[in-house]
């Protein structure tokens, strides 16, 4: 079978009916913060979707963007129509708030948050950043879609996520479905801010078939392990940008819908935790290698999104891994077509690699996984 890359959808979730028609973010600590939730398409149409709904409050002004990022991000905001800037991240994906700050002026009207790999800015960070929008009136949109199930340590004086304006998300990224994003707006933002509610377009388009093709292609490849794996790489990469071509915000697709509504979250979340916690464990003791991921909370306040390693021969490693039927994904090819990102940004986009660790796998599959990593090392020291 294959290891990582996209998801089939589930028809046995089809099947079922669903179980609810909301749900329930884990990091809206008294469940009524982020009661507005609007289901679209993906993670980027979401953005859209809230840009367009603080349009008011946002003229003449601009987004202040993290320099570590995908070029996804910056293209809902140019679709939106909104100028930018960026500020650095530091190696250990904290903010460096000396470098954000430094580029406050009255031009900027939001700061663009993103909480990598299930791992929350720490405290001492987003307390500066509450402080620093109430100060400035700035708007705060967190990205959580590497951190979906992750929420605050209980207690946690302030939250170290669920405190901005908007939350968006690509939840197609956790579950087997074509499509799927979500943006949520904080209940502070009252119609004065945003006198409507933006209408969204249907929801079908190029990527929810191009995503279908990936349901059909994906177990032939899981039932025969020796087929060549270009022509399923290549629809990966024809499915993911066909996401991008148009950024009008759609709606998330009725069957999309009912898979997310159905999916038991808490399986979800205990498998994947079950999951880091053996990669996380044994490649740990591979020195060739860096974990950037960060060891999950105990307390199960953090759901992994996948499990990052840093290396020097990142794609040599990332070939060996898709010669032995693993697909890992690399977080991000930063677009410098855009902008010059600071020398950390560039260190992460040039060393890392992403290995699933979600509910389609066990055990056995992470033990395989770290064994084709430790024996790359053995021949490749």
């Amino acid at each position: 079978m294959l290891i990582g890359g996209f998801y089939s959808v589930d028809g046995a979730l089809l099947a079922k009916p669903p179980v609810k028609e909301a749900f329930t973010l884990r990091l809206d600590a008294d469940a009524e913060q982020y009661t507005r939730k609007i289901y679209t398409n993906n993670g980027r149409t979401a953005s859209v979707y809230a840009l367009q709904h603080c349009t008011k409050k946002m003229a003449g002004k601009k987004v202040l963007l993290p320099d570590y990022l995908c070029l996804s991000v910056i293209s809902a905001i140019e679709w939106a129509g909104l100028p930018y800037d960026f500020y650095r991240v530091t190696r250990n994906l904290e903010i460096d708030l000396a470098d954000l700050e430094s580029k406050l002026d009255d031009t900027v009207g939001m700061l663009y948050i993103i909480h990598y790999f299930s791992v929350p800015q720490p405290a001492s960070i987003t307390a500066q950043l509450r402080k620093l929008a109430a100060a400035r009136g700035l708007l705060i949109m967190e990205d959580i879609t590497q951190a979906l199930f992750s929420t605050s340590p209980v207690p946690a004086a302030p939250r170290t996520i669920g405190f901005g304006d908007y939350v968006v998300a690509s939840t197609r990224k956790w579950f087997p479905m074509t499509d799927g994003g979500l943006c949520a707006i904080n209940r502070t933002m009252t119609s004065d801010d945003a006198p409507t509610l933006p209408s969204l377009a249907n929801a079908y388009d190029e990527s929810v078939y191009q995503e279908l093709l990936i349901s059909v292609m994906r177990p032939l490849y899981d039932a025969d392990p020796a087929l060549e794996k270009e022509t399923y790489l290549r629809c990966e990469k024809r499915a993911n940008a066909s996401r991008y071509v148009n950024l009008t915000p759609r709606e998330m697709t009725a069957a999309s819908r009912h898979i997310f509504f159905h999916t038991n979250a808490e399986m979800l979340m205990a498998r994947r935790m079950e999951n880091f916690r053996c990669l996380y464990d044994r490649l740990q003791q591979i020195p060739e290698i860096t974990l950037l991921s960060k060891d999950i909370a105990p307390d199960g306040t953090q759901v992994p999104f996948g499990l990052t390693l840093l290396a020097e021969d990142r794609d040599e490693l990332y070939q060996h891994l898709v010669d032995h039927n693993i697909i890992p994904e690399i977080q991000w090819v930063l677009p410098t077509d855009y902008y010059t990102p600071g020398e950390d940004a560039r260190y992460l986009s040039n060393h890392n690699l992403m290995l699933q660790c979600d509910q389609r796998y066990g055990i056995q599959e992470m033990q395989d996984v770290a064994e084709v990593i430790a024996r790359y090392y053995q021949k490749h020291p």
